[in-house]
């Protein structure tokens, strides 16, 4: 999970690998230029033979750096990972024997923090990369979800368990009570729960959400990851709540690591899960029309414990 350690952990063996080589370990921060011929990215500003603006060769995206590793971060690629990523995996392990030197295997590593955050399009580049230089070029990356299953092969899983560190190093510094994005979502279904029946008014209210979300760039692999923990962990919701708000989260798609949706769609998505469990968690019951031939009083149920199929375009 986020705040585990995961980047210490890789930060620290590639310190090691340093010691091994014999070559100082120092982290600068640079803006990605021109991809070179070993698949290394220049400084920013820097020009290289068949370098083209469109095909995103050359942009402002920071990466860090050193005399062992390049890395860069998917989640602040705002979705264009694929344009960021593609000249790096084209052109990676092209000439990095070269460097071997007595040692062997002396190339960069490229290093890809937040991994689960790669679109399907930069995970079959990736796929490509590794099969057409296999043995000559080393990828690490940090992820909160299993490596997906194009690339699996060739990656070795490394576990971190434990609390979000990083969150609780952050509590200690702020001076009001901080909010996490599991803390936002149990806020939204504790109003709801408060709430009556579903209106068309609550459209525009759940259109704010959606929006409010996309443009702090939280995606949407995340978002319903998020979700099902505040389900998992609602102590307030009825089960049978619970049971129908996951069903609901369980038929969205393109939930795991390396797979994306178009962009277009993502906010059809939110909002029609979030109109979905809008009205699961509503406390209100409604009366039921009896079925003919019945007499009595009217069952009641609760409104929209529902499973409706996710709207698509």
């Amino acid at each position: 999970m986020a705040g585990t350690g995961k980047k210490s952990l890789l930060q620290n063996s590639l310190r090691a690998i340093a010691e091994l080589r014999g070559v100082p370990y120092t982290i600068q921060m640079r803006g990605t230029g021109a991809v070179g011929a070993t698949g290394d990215v220049t400084e920013a500003g820097a020009t290289d033979e068949g370098a083209d603006p469109e095909e995103g060769n050359v942009g402002q995206f920071l990466m860090e750096t050193s005399l062992v590793h390049m890395g860069l971060d998917v989640a602040r690629m705002s979705m264009q990972d694929k344009h960021i990523l593609r000249p790096i995996f084209v052109n990676l392990g092209h000439g990095s024997q070269v460097m071997a030197g007595d040692q062997g295997r002396g190339h960069r590593i490229l290093v890809l923090y937040h991994a689960h955050l790669l679109s399907s399009e930069s995970v079959i580049l990736l796929q490509s990369c590794l099969e057409q230089n296999e043995g000559d070029l080393s990828i690490w990356m940090t992820s909160e979800l299993p490596v997906p299953q194009r690339v699996r092969d060739w990656f070795v899983e490394v576990s971190v368990g434990g609390e979000d560190h990083s969150f609780e190093n952050f509590t200690r510094v702020v001076t009001t009570p901080p909010v996490n994005w599991s803390s936002i979502f149990r806020a939204i279904v504790d109003k709801w729960r408060k709430s009556g029946a579903p209106k068309i008014q609550d459209v525009k209210e759940v259109k704010a959400y959606v929006y409010e979300m996309l443009m702090r760039n939280l995606r949407w692999v995340e978002a319903t990851h998020f979700i099902l923990d505040v389900l998992l962990n609602h102590k307030e919701i009825t089960e049978t709540q619970r049971k129908a708000a996951i069903h609901a989260l369980a038929k969205c798609e393109a939930t795991g690591g390396g797979y994306t949706i178009p962009s277009y769609r993502i906010p059809i998505l939110w909002e029609s899960l979030f109109l979905q469990l809008r009205t699961i968690f509503t406390n209100v019951e409604t009366d039921v029309t009896p079925r003919p031939g019945r007499t009595g009083k009217a069952r009641k149920k609760p409104v929209g414990i529902t499973h409706g199929a996710v709207a698509s375009v």
